[in-house]
């Protein structure tokens, strides 16, 4: 690292080397310099030590991103954009994304003076990432520039020094993390390695890459789709393929070695400690990263010390490991025991008992605390599974499921309520949370939602009607029709989850039910806010064209009365 503790390919690469692939477009140093220092003078003109970065093309984000540590800024990683994390975060924002205060560096580019007191410091917290608490209230994690970039050097020396230098950096997982950032981001920026800007969310656009050589960043839940598919493709030339986020299991890592041609390599690590060991999927062992130093507690729960924490204290887990002979193995996390009518239920084990089922291909289980505490389970059926639950029907096959499990656990485990999902919650990091399945069973649950565009004010969505059958309960007997008023709660209460809209609903005008909607229809959903005249319009639509449509306004909120003088 050079003395401002910068990346050293932004000091020292030839101004025609090649920093970024934006749109298949190269991107040479010499402009990524420039962009900094325009974007730095942006950020300067807004006088602020913290700001909130949100920006969905990975070159903005990391120019923005750099800026800010150069000017002595924190910034925050936001998520999303949402109306409701934009409330938490009450900050300047920048970035391409709703409500920016830049949206980007070139715009008004008249020279700034610099804000006094910003100058590069690189060991202070110059990022700030969120993880979830057990509250439900996220957690601020701070790193510095100098943690990041100590990583970055870390992973070149265990895997990159027999990459070629033209080797390009492709990512499926979002940049704002843990994973994406370091791995996808500041790895390659450190090294020199050219990287591509937009992600490729499905493993089917991997097929676009070019026969140049690659290193792609992806997740469990992505390479699972990548096994699953029929045929796959590339002209690329797949070096490595890296993944976390959550298990990689074995069957996944082997066929998805195949398809790519190139070792498949699994990381362990956290928001709080980074990268902490890894091991070549599937059938390797863990190792640390260098520098690393694993211990257990009384509980059977790893500790770590790792240079890449902001000190040499142990850092604690809930995840659970065995040091065996050829190595260490990973066992579940202990925080995975749920507490039910005051017997402890081992989650992990429960779903291990579940996939030992051939009707079951994928179990989540998850505590549910109402009325009467109980275990809930989102399971997705083989084909098996699928003809089993048609000849029995919902009640008699969860029935049934009960049974078979009752062989080996405890009444007090075994599920009382069951989802049947064509897949599960998995976000875009490849985890699934407990509130996302929890969520699965709320009284009046939404479907699960796929974002398919999105501009400021309006939004396309798809929804799975088929995983959720509640809908459909009590309707209709003699068939499943999902009833107008489902829709219309639908469409608003995923307006106001998207749209800044203030006030309350308080009417509907020119609602129309032209087709009916039954659980098997792919059905979009697009909503439009138009908010001078604060209304929405909603349309529920599929190949067959639209099937519901309608306007829903929402009263401005009145003023308080003013106190008299």
């Amino acid at each position: 690292m050079n003395n401002l503790s910068l990346p050293l390919p932004l000091l020292s690469a030839p101004p025609d080397a090649i920093a970024f692939y934006r749109n298949t477009v190269p991107v040479p140093y010499a402009a990524l310099r420039a962009d900094l220092a325009a974007a730095r003078q942006a950020l300067a003109r807004l006088e602020a030590l913290e700001v909130v970065l949100f920006d969905a093309d990975a070159y903005a984000f990391l120019v923005w991103l750099i800026a800010c540590w150069q000017n002595g800024q924190t910034a925050l990683l936001a998520s999303d954009d949402l109306p409701g994390t934009r409330a938490f975060l009450p900050l300047p924002w920048v970035g391409r994304c709703e409500g920016s205060a830049l949206p980007d560096w070139s715009d008004g580019m008249a020279d700034a003076p610099a804000f006094p007191g910003l100058a590069p410091q690189f060991d202070r917290p110059g990022l700030v990432v969120f993880t979830s608490g057990s509250s439900g209230v996220p957690n601020r994690i701070f790193k510095a520039p100098t943690q990041l970039y100590r990583e970055a050097e870390l992973l070149h020396q265990v895997f990159g020094n027999t990459l070629p230098p033209d080797t390009r950096f492709v990512g499926t997982v979002p940049h704002q993390h843990m994973f994406g950032l370091p791995f996808r981001l500041i790895w390659p920026l450190c090294a020199g390695f050219p990287i591509i800007s937009e992600p490729y969310r499905y493993p089917e656009e991997l097929g676009r890459l070019s026969a140049a050589p690659h290193v792609l960043i992806s997740s469990p839940a992505t390479l699972k789709r990548l096994a699953q598919l029929e045929a796959f493709s590339s002209p690329a030339s797949f070096l490595a393929a890296f993944s976390a986020g959550s298990p990689l299991h074995d069957s996944v890592a082997a066929v998805c070695a195949s398809r790519l041609a190139t070792r498949m390599v699994e990381i362990y690590g956290s928001t709080e400690v980074a990268s902490v060991m890894h091991r070549i999927a599937p059938g390797g062992i863990w190792r640390e990263q260098p520098g690393v130093t694993l211990a257990l507690d009384e509980h059977g729960c790893l500790k770590i010390r790792s240079p890449l924490l902001p000190d040499d204290n142990w850092f604690q887990t809930q995840d659970t490991a065995v040091l065996e002979p050829s190595g260490w193995r990973l066992t579940g996390r202990a925080d995975r025991v749920a507490k039910i009518e005051g017997r402890r239920v081992a989650l992990d084990a429960l779903e291990t008992t579940l996939l030992a089922l051939p009707e079951v291909t994928e179990a989540r289980t998850a505590p549910l605390y109402r009325e009467r505490d109980e275990i809930v389970a989102a399971v997705v059926l083989s084909d098996t599974g699928h003809a089993q639950l048609q000849a029995l029907g919902k009640t008699r096959f969860d029935r049934w499921l009960r049974q078979r499990l009752s062989a080996s656990l405890e009444r007090i485990a075994l599920p009382r309520r069951w989802r049947y999902l064509s897949a599960l919650p998995y976000n875009a990091m490849g985890k699934i949370t407990t509130a996302d399945i929890v969520r699965l069973f709320e009284r009046q649950a939404l479907p699960p939602v796929t974002v398919t565009a999105r501009a400021a004010h309006e939004m396309a969505l798809t929804l799975a009607l088929r995983d959720c059958p509640h809908a459909f309960d009590g309707h209709f007997p003699q068939m499943a029709i999902l009833p107008g008023v489902i829709q219309v709660d639908w469409a608003l209460r995923l307006a106001q989850r998207y749209f800044s809209i203030e006030g309350r609903f308080s009417g509907l005008r020119q609602l129309r039910f032209q087709r009916i909607l039954r659980p098997d229809d792919q059905v979009s959903l697009t909503l439009r806010f138009f908010p001078e005249k604060k209304e929405v319009h909603f349309a529920y639509s599929s190949e067959c064209g639209v099937h519901s449509q309608g306007w829903a306004s929402f009263a401005h909120p009145v003023a308080a009365p003013c106190a008299a003088t």
